[in-house]
């Protein structure tokens, strides 16, 4: 599982539909291919383990005495012989090697070692030990649709060292030399097609990874390859966009950037994995929570954590208007509302959020009739933090700086006041209740494509000019 885990994350992390360009990089090193092999062994033994040796062989021609009795049509290996019941019951693998093959994808080398039993009429049960060596050259393509694909694009097989004994009686030599062909010529052939058939398994997870993730109830997302990996000998980068829908519907990217490349050195050299995000993604991942209204909040005064600053009283303290028009002290209800995508910008250990909603302040009258009392549209600078954890990039907001308030429209006429006097209520309703439901929305993350019994750790977030980088290692959990 492991090796399969490394081969899709090379392929899986890739992007979406042209609509939404929001690139990201992913760079596997070739740290993350050696821990593979060293838990990518099972699913090889077990495929290895169910070849099928047949105890006849197809007629292959050639003359003399053996290569008479091989050409008639049960050769002298099944007929003659009554070789039966040939079974492999142990499997070996020692080691298994991958490295990158620039303008190839992967080249996968394992030494096998396969223990046979099998019985025939001159010799009784006999046992039968072969090594074989396998060489396999993976390419990576897509369909149309830009769903990753692996297939085994070369295959190699070289079988040696056959041994056989039967219990320390003898065997005639001619005998030993038919047996070990027969079992050369089958294992040269089906270890390869069983090596393939590994990876062609791992096709229909392919799918799944790239398949729509939720994010919450109403944001879905969806990973699409857009083009080949890039290979050298040291890493892979593959590229990827990633589409975010709204209530089944793509939410389109308001800005196209520039060409994202994943600079040589970024993130931390040690790592097994490298993941760079664009500017683009962030942009289009908020422009999503900001058309599923992420960013909308109503809060009334029945609220624990604020209520209490929900009183026209608490505004009058600031707008004697307020008061002289609301002597008797009424509660308010507020609401929040962003319908512009905020101003995402990339800045060395910064990722910075501009926004500007409109606050709708409401009196709530004595018959729980609501009457608009003010607008107040607001500027805020917000800095959020990234994070990486259980498969998901996640993020949170705090303010930064001052709130930038200007008066929309009031029922109280033009008092002629500053709406400045306001920043430290509003702040407070925007500390106290707007980002701790934002957070809490935001915290729900950005999948991360897995597959199961791997996880992602060691998981560090840098933001750089322009880009974010994810760093992390890899761990597979049984």
């Amino acid at each position: 599982m492991k090796l399969l885990f490394i081969t899709t994350l090379l392929v899986v992390w890739m992007s979406p539909m042209e609509s939404t360009p929001c690139k990201t990089v992913v760079r596997v090193k070739q740290e993350a291919m050696e821990y593979a092999c060293k838990n990518q062994k099972v699913s090889f033994q077990n495929a290895f383990g169910l070849i099928p040796i047949p105890s006849t062989v197809e007629k292959r021609g050639g003359g003399g005495l053996l290569g008479g009795l091989l050409g008639v049509g049960t050769s002298l290996v099944g007929n003659v012989l009554n070789l039966v019941g040939i079974k492999i019951y142990s499997v070996q693998l020692p080691e298994i090697n991958v490295r990158f093959m620039p303008r190839v994808g992967l080249q996968v080398a394992l030494d096998t070692s396969l223990h046979m039993s099998a019985n025939i009429i001159v010799a009784g049960q006999i046992t039968i030990k072969a090594g074989a060596g396998v060489t396999a050259d993976l390419k990576v393509s897509r369909t149309p649709k830009g769903f990753p694909i692996i297939e085994v694009s070369a295959c190699k097989t070289l079988v040696g060292g056959v041994q056989i004994t039967a219990g320390g009686r003898s065997i005639i030599p001619g005998i030993v030399d038919l047996i070990k062909g027969h079992i050369e010529a089958v294992l040269t052939d089906r270890l390869c097609v069983s090596v393939s058939n590994v990876f062609l398994g791992l096709n229909g997870d392919l799918g799944l990874l790239v398949g729509a993730k939720r994010i919450g109830n109403d944001v879905g997302m969806q990973y699409v390859m857009p083009s080949p990996p890039v290979v050298n000998k040291d890493y892979m980068d593959m590229d990827m966009n990633v589409e975010y829908t709204v209530h089944e519907k793509v939410v389109d990217l308001p800005t196209r950037k520039k060409e994202f490349t994943l600079p040589p050195g970024a993130g931390n050299q040690n790592s097994m994995v490298n993941m760079g995000f664009s500017q683009d993604f962030f942009v289009s991942q908020f422009a999503a929570f900001q058309a599923s209204e992420g960013f909308n909040l109503e809060i009334s005064s029945s609220s624990a954590a604020i209520g209490s600053y929900l009183q026209t009283s608490m505004l009058g303290s600031h707008i004697p208007a307020i008061s002289q028009k609301y002597p008797q002290s009424l509660p308010l209800k507020i609401s929040i509302v962003l319908s512009e995508t905020p101003i995402v910008t990339l800045q060395s250990n910064q990722l910075l959020l501009q926004i500007s909603p409109s606050v709708e302040i409401f009196t709530v009258m004595p018959n729980l009739r609501v009457q608009h009392l003010m607008t107040l549209n607001v500027g805020a600078k917000l800095l959020a933090r990234l994070d990486a954890k259980g498969g998901k990039l996640k993020s949170s907001i705090s303010l930064q700086g001052d709130l930038n308030l200007k008066l929309g429209s009031s029922s109280f006429g033009n008092c002629g006041c500053n709406p400045s006097v306001l920043s430290g209520y509003i702040r407070t309703v925007f500390e106290k209740a707007y980002f701790v439901q934002v957070n809490a929305g935001l915290s729900v993350g950005v999948s991360l494509p897995t597959l199961p019994n791997v996880d992602l750790i060691h998981e560090v977030v840098e933001v750089k000019e322009d880009y974010a980088v994810m760093s992390c290692d890899l761990q597979y959990v049984k």
